[in-house]
């Protein structure tokens, strides 16, 4: 525990130097990989978990039918918040390349930023 505030303490003057010592086309260069990285993720994984979604909504319906009426109607509206959950996950995967791109270019001078995530 007596060595976690020194550690803490170097980490967090070495951030402040850092943040210090930046360019700022360094700096917007940065921000852009890290948009496109962020938006790479949203493409790659978000389609896939909202499909995982609608399968288990389907599960979770199917095997609510066969239970009394009290647990049928729980496992409905289980499926429906799965459902819900997957279609707001593929309008999140169709919308967010569109925001980031939109995000990158209002830099200025970066033109053609939406052509770097490739």
């Amino acid at each position: 525990m007596k060595y976690l505030l020194p550690l803490f303490a170097v980490v967090l003057l070495s951030g402040v130097t850092l943040a210090a010592a930046a360019q700022g086309s360094a700096v917007a260069s940065g921000i852009t990989s890290q948009l496109c990285q962020i938006r790479n993720l949203i493409v790659g994984i978000i389609p896939t978990i909202a499909l995982i979604m609608f399968l288990l909504a389907g599960l979770v319906y199917a095997a609510g039918q066969t239970f009394g009426a009290e647990m049928k109607a729980k496992a409905q509206g289980w499926a429906m918040s799965l459902l819900v959950g997957g279609i707001i996950g593929i309008v999140l995967a169709v919308v967010a390349p569109m925001l980031v791109d939109t995000f990158m270019n209002m830099g200025g001078g970066m033109s053609g930023a939406s052509h770097a995530c490739g």
